[in-house]
């Protein structure tokens, strides 16, 4: 095989791009992270929703 058709052995965390990095890895601390406030982030956007529509049908 020549060296543009077989496939890599190596995959070294450094030339990997960040992103599929992150993916890779489900225990990164931004992940991690992420998990940690997505509950509260959730609810806040949503009880901003709620205001702004009460906001909304007040001014009507």
């Amino acid at each position: 095989m020549s060296r543009l058709t077989e496939p890599s052995a190596e995959s070294a965390p450094l030339q990997r791009s960040p992103i599929r990095a992150l993916a890779a890895d489900p225990s990164h601390p931004m992940l991690s992270g992420f998990a940690a406030i997505a509950p509260r982030l959730a609810a806040a956007m949503a009880f901003a929703g709620l205001v702004q529509m009460t906001f909304n049908l007040i001014s009507r």
